[in-house]
């Protein structure tokens, strides 16, 4: 599956892994390095191709799992550049817990809004949670630019060395369609 998209003027891509985005993908780990270590325990200070092109390769075994995480990679029209990741780690009854990442060198620009608004958008009888820590104000920003709505706080959740205790924000997006009432239902009669 495969879901093409515009932002800005940017024709982009969301493509599931394919171990030819192993350079580009390398590329943006080791750009974005410095803001992925204060929230993100897996980014290393630097992701070799060969390292790349493992994660691409496990990725897609647990793309094609019934269990496992389905990362989609937004690349640019040809290819080149790696603009971030998303993944939909499923849950019952077509329930996901998402997780995102972007490319520091492209972020800002509305990319990450416009591919989880596109991603999220093609599942339209899902629900979807994520979590942020409460320092991370750009990750709570984009997850409410496309329409998530904090349900709940864990106080004092994590701790890093440069945040400090932070609380643990938990969010909820339903994109199941909800038909609309009649004007007699909203004014109260049957």
């Amino acid at each position: 599956m495969e879901f093409a998209f515009i932002a800005g003027q940017q024709s982009l891509r969301l493509l599931p892994p394919d171990p030819a985005l192993c350079t580009a993908l390398a590329h943006a780990l080791n750009a974005s390095h410095v803001a992925h270590a204060e929230f993100l325990p897996w980014a290393r200070p630097h992701t070799s191709e060969a390292q790349a092109l493992e994660f691409l390769q496990q990725s897609q075994d647990a793309f094609s799992s019934e269990t496992g995480e389905r990362r989609w990679f937004i690349v640019t029209d040809d290819g080149q550049a790696v603009l971030g990741c998303i993944g939909l780690k499923p849950r019952r009854r077509n329930r996901y817990v998402v997780g995102y990442w972007a490319n520091t060198e492209h972020s800002g620009k509305g990319y990450m809004r416009a591919a989880l608004s596109r991603l999220l958008g093609g599942f339209p009888d899902a629900a979807f949670y994520l979590s942020a820590s409460s320092a991370n104000a750009r990750s709570q920003r984009l997850a409410e630019s496309v329409g998530f709505e904090l349900i709940r706080v864990h106080p004092a959740a994590r701790n890093s060395a440069q945040h400090g205790v932070q609380d643990t924000l938990a969010y909820r997006l339903n994109t199941k369609r909800q038909a609309k009432k009649s004007p007699r239902e909203s004014a109260g009669e049957p």
